[in-house]
């Protein structure tokens, strides 16, 4: 989804062009197909970020919404720190001391000079001046930069929920949901884990750079999928995109490294944040485990109970091979990918 490469002059190197987003009124994705007999289930794919300047162009979904008995949303998955309120808010001071580089430093005092300079001119960029971001720790601030980058290319608009909520308001179609999996973590000492973590030294600085480093790739990428969405391109939206189990998602965001470095060693504090990760990983796990479980079984009753039923999933839910649709699949029903963009 690219723009072409510039007409080449012999021996000229091959440049190309920043990918441009789609914007203006578009089709969106055309619609998975669930059957079962006579029985159908419309399902939309949901993506996010979308471009700020894209109408979504939605008369076929809202048609498949009008005919349908019931809209079938999936319900969510919380885990928290089970640590009450008041305590929560006594713990604040010591989270945002944890958020900064220790010892008053900012970033010019602990990266060096090449990466600091390349720093410099991505904040300018998206950011501005900012000097609070400068005392951040590494993981944290490139945190910040994504967003700003994010937004100020144009990604962050239209809601696919919303969309799709206005019109089974519309035309009074149920809506039903399948509960959010909300679990709770029992977290021993959390002012200790905070006040170690305020301590460690910056052992996110190499993922710093390699997050600055593919930030403008990670840009275009998500272009690409914005614009393979708005247009129904099915292909590439398979071919980008990333089926990643929990546990190396995980890995990958740059925050990992400072648990990773937060759970090292013998000390009681480590011994507790090393706990608290595992009880962490294990809850998510086993909650969106739940949580696909619970969408199947009420698509399952939809498609018994309902001639036509209208579903939102997200795209990774769709596409993966163990994801709600694959499932679907593996109990009989036929699963039908659409092979063009709404109409």
């Amino acid at each position: 989804m690219g723009q072409p490469l510039l007409a080449q002059a012999p021996g000229e190197k091959l440049q190309e062009l920043e990918t441009v987003l789609i914007v203006g009124e578009q089709p969106g994705p055309g619609l998975w197909k669930v059957s079962k007999g006579d029985h159908v289930m419309w399902v939309l794919a949901s993506h996010q970020p979308l471009p700020k300047g894209m109408v979504w162009r939605s008369q076929k979904v809202e048609a498949r919404i009008a005919e349908s008995q019931q809209v079938l949303y999936g319900g969510g998955v919380n885990v928290s720190a089970g640590i009450g309120l008041l305590k929560g808010i006594t713990l604040i001071p010591a989270a945002l001391k944890a958020s900064k580089i220790p010892g008053g430093k900012t970033l010019k005092d602990v990266l060096d000079p090449a990466t600091y300079a390349q720093w410099l001119t991505m904040r300018s960029k998206y950011i501005g001046k900012d000097d609070d971001v400068e005392k951040l720790r590494p993981s944290i601030a490139l945190g910040q930069l994504r967003s700003a980058a994010f937004r100020r290319n144009g990604l962050g608009g239209v809601s696919v929920f919303d969309v799709v909520g206005d019109a089974r308001k519309k035309h009074k179609v149920r809506r039903l949901s399948t509960p959010t999996i909300t679990r709770t973590l029992k977290v021993d000492d959390p002012r200790g884990i905070l006040k170690s973590a305020q301590k460690l030294d910056l052992p996110d600085v190499e993922c710093f750079r390699t997050g600055l480093n593919q930030l403008e790739a990670d840009i275009e990428r998500a272009k690409t999928l914005a614009n393979a969405w708005s247009i129904g391109d099915v292909a590439t939206l398979r071919r980008l995109h990333r089926n990643l189990p929990l546990k190396e998602a995980v890995k990958e965001a740059c925050g990992y490294a400072l648990m990773a470095a937060l759970n090292e060693g013998g000390s009681k504090d480590a011994a507790h944040a090393r706990k608290m990760m595992e009880d962490l990983m294990w809850h998510a796990e086993q909650a969106q485990r739940q949580s696909q479980l619970d969408w199947i079984a009420a698509a399952r009753s939809a498609l018994d109970r309902n001639k036509s039923t209208f579903a939102v999933l997200n795209l990774p839910q769709v596409l993966s091979p163990d994801g709600h649709l694959a499932k679907l699949r593996e109990l009989g029903y036929q699963v039908e990918e659409p092979d063009r963009a709404l109409d």
